[in-house]
C-alpha cells in the first residue's frame, strides 16, 4: 500500500493538471471564435478587446500590421473577411502563453480583390486578467 500510494497522489495530480490545461484551452478557444466572428461582423469593441496592445499580425503576403493598421484595415473596409474556417486545430498551453495552429480556408476582398484563402496559420495568445488576447499572428500559403 505505502508503495501505491506515491503512484496514486501522481495520478491524481496529472488528471487534475489535464482538466486545467483542459479548461485553459477552452478558453482559448472561446477567445478564438470571438475574434472570428468579431472579425467577420466588424465588430471594433470585441475586435480590440481580444487584440493585445502589442499585436503583430502577419500575413500570408508578408505585410506586417500593428494593431491599429489591422483594425483601421478591417473597419474601413479594406480588407473584409466574408467566411473562415479553421480546420485542423492545435492549442498547446505554455504558462500564460497559448500557441495555436491552424489552416484558414477563408473568403476575403483585400483591396477590392475578392480571393479563397487556403493559409496554414500560427498564432500566439497571452493571458491579460481572466481572458486571453492575440498578441502574435503569422499566416503562410500552403
Amino acid at each position: 500500500m505505502k508503495k501505491a500510494l506515491p503512484v496514486l497522489v501522481f495520478v491524481l495530480l496529472s488528471y487534475c493538471s489535464a482538466l486545467a490545461q483542459s479548461a485553459q484551452e477552452k478558453q482559448v478557444l472561446t477567445a478564438i471564435d470571438t475574434w472570428k466572428n468579431a472579425l467577420i461582423a466588424k465588430n471594433e469593441a470585441a475586435l480590440k478587446g481580444v487584440l493585445a496592445e502589442e499585436l503583430s499580425y502577419g500575413h500570408s503576403s508578408g505585410l506586417m500590421e500593428t494593431k491599429a493598421e489591422f483594425l483601421n484595415a478591417v473597419m474601413s473596409g479594406k480588407t473584409v473577411y466574408e467566411t473562415m474556417e479553421m480546420p485542423d486545430m492545435k492549442v498547446s498551453i505554455v504558462g500564460n502563453t497559448a500557441i495555436v495552429r491552424h489552416k484558414m480556408i477563408a473568403d476575403v476582398i483585400d483591396g477590392g480583390n475578392r480571393m479563397k484563402t487556403n493559409l496554414g496559420v500560427l498564432q500566439v495568445w497571452t493571458r491579460k486578467g481572466n481572458g486571453w488576447q492575440l498578441l502574435a499572428r503569422q499566416a503562410f500559403k500552403l
